[in-house]
Order: C-alpha cells, then structure tokens, then sequence
C-alpha cells in the first residue's frame, strides 16, 4: 500500500521548488540531491509498505503539473507557469528513469555489525 505522507512530503518539496524558483528555474544541484533523497526514501517505504511509491510520487508530480494550468489557480504569466510545468515533469521523468527492479531492501539494519555479514 503506497504511503500517502511519502507522495505529500516529496510532491509539495518539488511544487515549492517550482513555485520560488527564479527565471533560471530551480537550483540542480538541490533537486538533484532531493530526487536522491525521494530515491532512497522510496527503497525503505517499498521494502516495509509495499512497491510503487517512487511511481506514485512520478504520477503525483505529473498532476500537479497540470494543475499548474487551470485557469484561476495562479495569478502568473503564462511563461512562468510552463517552466513550472517543465521542472516537475523533467523531475517525474528523472524518478521514473532507472527505478530499481525486484524486491527492494531496507538499506539499513538494526542488527549488531558482527550479525551483518
């Protein structure tokens, strides 16, 4: 069962990455390091939730994308709101390229490091 606070958390990040970003679009190298982070986050909500959060939080990110351009929903140009667009679709795409495949595993353990091995 995807977790719905995993989908919120990362799609609202995203959304407010687009939302403030200026005309250069949002920084890389912080939607890089939090596309990571919604990566590895994913891998240990799989493992103890069940499979599909990082396509689940793809899907969100596409829908709000299309959000973004109904009418009346934000007093912005409509430049402005397809580099919105384009940033959380180009992150909905980056989540869905190279999703690990099989089961995933936790990616860390609660165990004594000699029990590890």
């Amino acid at each position: 069962m995807i977790e719905e606070s995993y989908v919120r958390l990362y799609s609202n990040d995203f959304v407010r990455m687009a939302m403030r970003a200026d005309a250069d679009g949002p920084d890389p190298a912080v939607s890089s390091r939090r596309i990571g982070e919604a990566r590895t986050h994913a891998v240990v909500m799989d493992a103890r939730k069940g499979e599909g959060h990082l396509a689940a939080l793809a899907e969100r990110l596409r829908e709000e994308a299309r959000r973004l351009a109904q009418p009346g929903r934000f007093e912005v140009d409509p430049e402005t709101v397809g580099q919105q667009q384009d940033f959380l679709t180009s992150v909905a795409d980056e989540l869905e390229r190279d999703q690990p495949q099989g089961p995933a595993r936790p990616v860390w353990s609660i165990a004594p490091r000699a029990a590890r091995a």
